[in-house]
């Protein structure tokens, strides 16, 4: 299983006056990446909330889907990304108790192309 590390990975998130919906951009042009590929979207620090993602590609190819991961949290299963494609997708309040690691993992088929994932989220302290 490799590893990448989108150049999202450097960005910081806001967290600014708590309570305020925010949105974190994180993206990766992806290059043949093997399925079972881990790709390191975003450090996500503590005291977040995240309420959902949005999910854009340019599509991946036939057959690509992703897993979104919240450090070893499932956020969302076999999102497909096979096609061009903006998804909003509404989750499960889910809160950093440490810092954690927005990920995808390819599934289905190698992923060619350019894959955002955003997630909106409200800084709540710790």
């Amino acid at each position: 299983m490799a590893t990448i590390k989108a150049p999202s990975m450097h960005n910081r998130m806001y967290v600014g006056a708590q309570g305020n919906l925010s949105m974190a951009f994180a993206a990766v042009t992806l290059k043949a990446a093997a399925v079972a590929t881990v790709v390191e979207m975003l450090d996500v620090p503590i005291g977040i909330s995240v309420t959902g993602v949005r999910v854009n590609t340019s599509g991946l190819g036939a057959g690509a889907k992703v897993d979104i991961k919240l450090g070893e949290t499932l956020l969302e299963a076999n999102v497909d990304v096979s096609a061009a494609a903006s998804l909003s997708i509404a989750l499960p309040t889910t809160y950093t108790e440490e810092k954690a690691v927005l990920t995808a993992t390819i599934k289905g088929a190698a992923a060619t192309g350019k894959l955002e994932i955003n997630p909106e989220y409200v800084a709540t302290g710790y």
